[in-house]
């Protein structure tokens, strides 16, 4: 429990800027008049979470371990974190959306550096049995952060200001700070001298390269691809049907973020049960349907209940997706370059998000949104055979992480 819920706080301060980027500005640039492609570009802002890898072995190599190996690389993005809310909250106007892009591009650096440290601790404390809950943990920690950076900041912007908005934002991250410092990480696992060690950095990573195999990569990127490919469009396509920034903050924010966090919980209880491999490919099939009824409302008349149903069971599934995605790339890793092989997984799948959505808003205008959505349902869908027909023994996997009925 201790480390689930120190997981969670950590994972919480990650998702706090990328709630506002995926709920709050696609909002806020729609409204203004941008077009769908304005929209699929700004997601460019999260580039340094497609980059981080570039940074990611330094984390393994490089860390004061009296201090905690992991906790030597969090900590000072927190400390960066605090200084770019507290700017967003002191320094800025709400209608400034250049000096807003380029503070949240510097936020993301630092939020993508902590997601390093703390992805090589999950690496580092969970063990084969605690996969399903602890990557339950990292998305619903995660998308609470979504929650209160996107929906629950964006509904009560109305109530407190901008600037009370960023400072809730600065708080939240300054508590789980706290929580961590007054955490000693060596209490978390039992002592393992490969954990600790600098690693052969280019020989593990190439050896881990060969044994995955190119298949293994490609499906990450994929996965990712096919959903961001028609969910890009939910936001802005909320705004064209009429409803306002309120409701979106509470349709896709709160409504949408609970459905996420109960979708990861039910995964990591489902993965306990069934594996991950049968978790896995329903949880794809839901999503994708769900995708596809929404782009097919969505050329109507849609009233509030209905579009929150509809957004809310794909961020169910969505929810299931992630479990299952970071539980396959955890299982793969090894301790001793778990931040850089984690991170590496993380990014190929980030991606597949940062090649689909300016596509798709291109497309959408091209083409119209319905048939985006269409096709992004598809290719979530075609996941499902995918997962269920390769032989995942290949890339070094035991039970549980894709054993249809053993646990541990």
């Amino acid at each position: 429990m201790k480390k689930t819920n120190l997981l969670l706080s950590l994972y919480f301060c990650q998702g706090l800027p990328g709630g506002f980027l995926a709920v709050a500005l696609p909002v806020m640039i729609r409204e203004s008049g941008g077009s769908f492609t304005l929209v699929g570009f700004s997601a460019l802002l999260s580039l340094p979470w497609l980059l981080k890898f570039l940074w990611a072995p330094l984390a393994d190599r490089y860390f004061v371990l009296s201090f905690g190996r992991r906790k030597t690389w969090i900590v000072p993005a927190q400390i960066g974190m605090v200084v770019i809310t507290l700017a967003l909250a002191l320094l800025v106007k709400e209608h400034d959306l250049f000096v807003i892009a380029i503070l949240f591009l510097v936020l993301n650096l630092f939020a993508a550096t902590q997601d390093i440290g703390v992805d090589g601790l999950a690496v580092d404390v969970l063990d084969k049995k605690e996969l399903g809950a602890g990557n339950a943990a990292q998305i619903s920690g995660f998308k609470l952060g979504n929650l209160f950076g996107g929906g629950v900041l964006l509904a009560l912007a109305g109530v407190i200001g901008w600037r009370g908005d960023f400072f809730i934002m600065t708080a939240c991250i300054a508590l789980a700070m706290t929580f961590l410092l007054f955490t000693h990480e060596h209490s978390l696992y039992v002592p393992d001298p490969t954990r600790d060690k600098k690693p052969s950095q280019m020989a593990d990573l190439s050896d881990a390269f060969k044994k995955l195999g190119l298949g293994f990569w490609l499906f990450l990127f994929y996965a990712k691809f096919g959903e961001t490919f028609g969910g890009a469009l939910v936001k802005p396509l909320l705004v064209d049907l009429g409803f306002s920034r309120e409701q979106i903050g509470l349709m896709d924010g709160v409504i949408g973020g609970i459905a996420t966090i109960l979708g990861a919980i039910v995964a990591g209880l489902s993965y306990r049960r069934f594996g991950l491999q049968r978790t896995f490919a329903s949880f794809v099939v839901l999503q994708g349907v769900f995708l596809g009824l929404f782009g097919v409302a969505s050329a109507g008349p849609l009233n509030f209940a209905s579009a929150a149903l509809l957004n809310g069971i794909e961020n169910f599934a969505g929810g299931g997706v992630g479990v299952a995605v970071f539980a396959l790339a955890m299982s793969t890793c090894r301790r001793s370059i778990g931040a850089t092989q984690f991170t590496l997984c993380q990014c190929l799948y980030i991606s597949g998000a940062f090649a689909a959505a300016p596509i798709s808003g291109i497309t959408a205008d091209a083409l119209g949104p319905m048939p985006v959505m269409l096709m992004g349902s598809l290719m979530a869908i075609s996941l499902a055979p995918i997962i269920m027909r390769t032989d995942w023994s290949n890339v070094g996997l035991q039970s549980p992480s894709f054993a249809k009925h053993q646990t541990e």
